[in-house]
């Protein structure tokens, strides 16, 4: 059985992520939002394009350390061996900046050659350029968070990528925008974010832990990092193409405003999966030490409740978007509504995400790497026949619906393979009532939406509402487990210290 010491620190730490993930979004949004109405989905799309091509650069960048020290560091940290803890940063930091520089070397000469050949728009590489300036900082701040991240304090990689980051990313931009600056504008202030947070990064690890002390003196288990780590590569490259590829190719058969529109409705439908995000964060060190003591019951109960609570949370904003996905797109600009159907099904592959659970942490942190990997090759390559089959037929549609496939399948598949390795699955009878009241709270307001078929912004906010109080009502109806009670507890609790923690940083 769990402690309410392990709900506790998985519900705190959840909590910080989860509200450091809402704050994130609500500033990616007004940002789109200030950028789509500034410069229209084609200098939107030219953008995406070029930070598609920084993101690639940085998964090889990173070579999988980042999710290595994540398992390594936690490893170490239990078993209080410092030195190779140290060891184990250490050279990851070297590696990463290595790698960072070489890539980014090569994609700067290749960058006029890509723009030409494959999107056709000479724009797309001069934004490479630009943009490769903050490959370096981008790979070793995010390398350092995942350090942090893996002591269990999240925090600080909240505070910095969540909150810091998008804030000092705004302010740019609308500086630069009053300054007459367009594409530069947008390019300048992502690179202004990556250095702070890199800097940030730097000192948050600093400060909570012995890495940069000479003594003692680090271990380097290269060998077994680097075996660990470069499968988790792979699987991190094999998933990114699965959710990028469609926008690549986009570029390549459609326009840039077409990237730009389908953008936009990815970043909204991946508000679907932002719980599991939240509780990823904290969950994974937890497989990993459960697994570690053989404390199998304890990691597929905590398996259940994780799960259950990441779908109360993300089926409501699936159904909002199948509701009010045309006036949702619509806040981006006129031209972005066409984007509503995207929105749909590409969320919907998102809640089949959420649903099944931490599957593909619990496969890695149990030390199979290499299954994660073989998943996201087949799905990898299923990804691109769709995307090649259907977006020159049907665009941004046949993109969104090819994206979606894949993500169900690869998670479907692990759900499978958790099972079949770990005897373990994340459902039980409870996981029905946020179905029942999803269902519930979804027909009384879809009635109602199609009775007004022409709401103003102030009737489809106060529908909106509506249902989210049917959803929480009906879910109080059919009565809350005492783990859930304490959970909520907690939430309650960080969310008032949470302003305050920011206060104090």
């Amino acid at each position: 059985m769990l402690h309410q010491s392990d709900l506790s620190k998985l519900a705190k730490n959840a909590g910080i992520s989860g509200i450091g993930e809402v704050v994130f979004k609500i500033l990616g949004y007004i940002t789109t939002i200030i950028i789509t109405r500034t410069v229209g989905p084609a200098v939107f799309g030219v953008f995406n394009l070029a930070n598609t091509i920084i993101s690639t650069a940085k998964i090889f960048s990173s070579a999988g350390l980042g999710q290595g020290l994540l398992r390594f560091v936690a490893f170490y940290k239990g078993r209080a061996d410092i030195p190779r803890l140290k060891g184990a940063v250490i050279f990851a930091t070297r590696v990463s900046l290595f790698l960072s520089l070489l890539f980014g070397a090569v994609i700067f000469y290749l960058s006029d050659l890509i723009a030409v050949r494959f999107f056709h728009n000479p724009d797309v590489g001069f934004a490479i350029k630009i943009l490769m300036i903050s490959l370096p900082f981008l790979t070793l701040g995010e390398l350092w968070l995942k350090s942090i991240q893996s002591f269990q304090i999240i925090k600080y990689q909240v505070y910095t990528q969540k909150i810091y980051q998008p804030i000092v990313r705004l302010i740019s931009l609308v500086v630069l925008f009053l300054l007459g600056l367009k594409l530069g504008g947008i390019l300048a202030a992502s690179i202004i974010s990556a250095v702070a947070g890199f800097f940030l990064a730097f000192y948050y690890l600093s400060n909570i832990s012995p890495i940069y002390k000479k003594i003692p003196a680090p271990v380097y288990e290269k060998k077994e990092i680097l075996n660990f780590s470069i499968p988790l590569f792979l699987t991190q490259f094999m998933d990114f193409i699965i959710l990028s590829i469609n926008i690549l190719m986009l570029g390549y058969f459609m326009t840039a405003a077409d990237v730009g529109i389908y953008t936009a409705a990815a970043n909204l439908g991946l508000l679907v999966a932002l719980p599991l995000i939240s509780f990823n964060n904290i969950f994974a060190p937890m497989i990993s030490e459960f697994y570690g003591r053989n404390e199998i019951d304890k990691l597929e109960d905590l398996f259940k409740i994780v799960t259950k609570w990441i779908l109360t949370i993300s089926l409501p904003v699936f159904l909002i978007f199948i509701l009010f996905a045309r006036p949702i797109m619509g806040i981006f600009g006129e031209s972005f509504i066409a984007g509503a159907l995207a929105l749909i099904i590409f969320g919907a592959g998102q809640l089949i995400n959420a649903g099944t659970g931490s599957v593909g942490l619990i496969l890695e942190m149990t030390g199979r790497p290499k299954i994660n990997l073989l998943n996201s090759i087949a799905l990898c390559v299923i990804n691109i026949i769709l995307s090649y089959l259907l977006i020159p037929q049907y665009g941004i549609i046949g993109a969104a619906f090819a994206t979606g496939l894949s993500i169900a399948a690869v998670n479907s598949l692990r759900l499978i393979e958790v099972y079949y390795f770990l005897r373990m699955h994340p459902f039980r009878l409870d996981y029905l009532k946020p179905c029942i009241a999803g269902f519930l709270s979804f027909l009384l307001v879809y009635f109602a939406v199609h009775e007004f078929a022409r709401l103003s912004l102030p009737g489809i906010s106060l529908l909106l509402l509506f249902f989210v109080a049917l959803y929480a009502l009906f879910i109080f109806f059919l009565k809350l487990e005492k783990e859930d009670e304490y959970i909520l507890k907690l939430f309650y609790q960080k969310l008032i210290s949470f302003k305050n923690g920011i206060k104090g940083n």
